[in-house]
């Protein structure tokens, strides 16, 4: 018997397989995040301090972005103040605590396309980057929840964008086990702001 091709699938098929695809990544990024998070609250997580060129881990950061973001008619913009320190940090946690940002940024862009603007400068002893867009905003009410855990602000959001809860609370821990904070601005309907902040040097150690 010939095996079936993806052209001999119905509408129907194709549908369902997609369904079974995004569910299966969904479970894998809900495994992950829990794993993450459960290593960050029992004190488990090392952080693999290094001195780590600042400019150059943002740009490499944004280049898994740039498809997804052309696919959402989505401009990214680079705000880079010039001479910028070297910062003392965990490479690969401060990747994941800009992809967090950017994957929710351009998640929560507005269907006609939009801007996401990263901000990058010295403040003080302290590096402090911005994460902002132009989407749909977050309401007043709901800025408290942002980085609880399993936190979905409203039920209409999750089903329409999805997500596990988890990225802003996994985000926040990460930031602050680098001794620094994050904080969010935001006007509904017209986007959000993401800051953080963290030591030049860092006084953490490796852990």
């Amino acid at each position: 018997m010939a095996n079936k091709n993806s052209s001999d699938l119905t509408d129907e098929q194709k549908h369902f397989i997609e369904s079974i695809r995004k569910s299966g990544e969904f479970l894998l990024s809900l495994i992950n995040d829990i794993l993450d998070l459960s290593k960050i609250e029992s004190g488990k997580i090392e952080l693999k301090i290094e001195e780590i060129p600042l400019k150059s881990t943002i740009e490499e950061t944004l280049t898994l972005f740039y498809e997804k973001a052309l696919k959402h008619k989505i401009v990214i913009k680079k705000e880079f103040e010039p001479g910028l320190d070297c910062l003392e940090a965990d490479k690969q946690r401060i990747k994941q605590i800009l992809i967090n940002l950017l994957s929710n940024a351009v998640k929560f862009s507005k269907e006609e396309g939009g801007t996401i603007t990263i901000n990058a400068k010295k403040a003080r002893d302290n590096i402090q980057i911005s994460v902002s867009d132009t989407g749909i905003g977050i309401k007043p009410e709901n800025m408290g929840k942002l980085f609880g855990k399993f936190e979905q602000l409203e039920k209409g959001i999750s089903n329409k964008y999805g997500g596990t809860g988890l990225g802003l609370a996994i985000t926040k821990q990460l930031v602050e086990l680098h001794g620094g904070r994050i904080w969010a601005q935001s006007k509904y309907g017209e986007g959000s702001t993401f800051t953080f902040l963290i030591p030049l040097k860092s006084d953490t150690g490796e852990r």
